[in-house]
């Protein structure tokens, strides 16, 4: 019930919303999708759908992890593992994933998620968001927490597929465009030697289905510096392969690529004007 509502509010959201529609039919360019305007409509039916989703997290239950697809679990590190980093994207069911991924591990996992501006929301969406297995974490003011919950063993997740502030970027080819990519994830990896786990939750027809992509490593034989490149850019890779096989259940209505480095080292923020 919670996801045919969602999805009869993104139509109506797809409808309504003209700035947004073009955002998505623009990413749909990017990632080279055939039927742009079919693509871009479903986007919004699974964008809504998720955010509908979210008010079930509290309800998950053995009963509903048993009924998850599980993609290369072989992939999923045992439960008595050193802590990595799990790293997920905004395609799919971004919203339950941080409660599901530690109950199928069986461990705590922490979360790193934006503030939200207002504290009502912001306060609503961390009950939501937390659980016996789930720490919820603002991405400001953390250098000193995720060492302490690397040192305990627990992994801590990130969405790093949306646009970020120059500030807190590197740029990284993503589908061709050398874009923004939040830095601080591959730059406590390398500097900790913590590998990072890439891990999605697809919405299908009647469930769900949770890949687990291999653990990606920092590369010792590369100089520090090129090392976080080197872990961004494999992360990239996953996300366009992801995208790839469901360009539909990527977040297409946010301005990913709202700025762009050219070869010369010029920053085009006009990239959706």
């Amino acid at each position: 019930m919670l996801r045919r509502t969602g999805m009869f509010l993104g139509s109506l959201f797809y409808i309504l919303n003209r700035k947004r529609r073009k955002v998505a039919e623009k990413n749909c360019e990017i990632i080279g999708v055939d039927d742009i305007k079919a693509v871009a409509k479903s986007s919004f039916k699974h964008s809504f759908a998720t955010y509908i989703e979210g008010f079930y997290s509290h309800r998950i239950d053995k009963k509903f992890i048993d009924s998850i697809e599980i993609v290369n679990p072989e992939n999923q590190p045992p439960k008595d593992s050193e802590a990595y980093f799990f790293v997920s994207g905004h395609i799919g069911c971004w919203e339950l994933i941080p409660i599901i991924a530690p109950m199928v591990a069986d461990r705590t996992g922490a979360i790193i998620a934006r503030r939200i501006k207002n504290k009502s929301v912001d306060d609503f969406l961390m009950k939501q968001r937390t659980s016996d297995k789930v720490i919820y974490l603002h991405h400001r003011n953390i250098a000193e927490k995720i060492p302490d919950m690397l040192e305990a063993k627990i992994p801590v997740g990130a969405l790093l597929d949306h646009s970020a502030t120059v500030r807190d970027s590197i740029f990284v080819p993503m589908f061709g465009m050398n874009t923004t990519f939040i830095k601080g994830i591959p730059m406590i990896a390398v500097r900790r030697d913590v590998p990072v786990l890439p891990s999605f939750l697809i919405r299908t027809e009647k469930s769900f289905r949770l890949i687990f992509y291999p653990m990606l490593y920092p590369d010792k034989t590369l100089k520090p510096k090129d090392r976080i490149y080197d872990l961004a850019l494999r992360i990239n890779k996953i996300y366009e392969e992801v995208i790839r096989q469901y360009p539909d259940q990527w977040y297409l209505i946010h301005k990913r690529f709202k700025k762009v480095m050219d070869e010369n080292g010029n920053l085009n923020e006009d990239f959706y004007a």
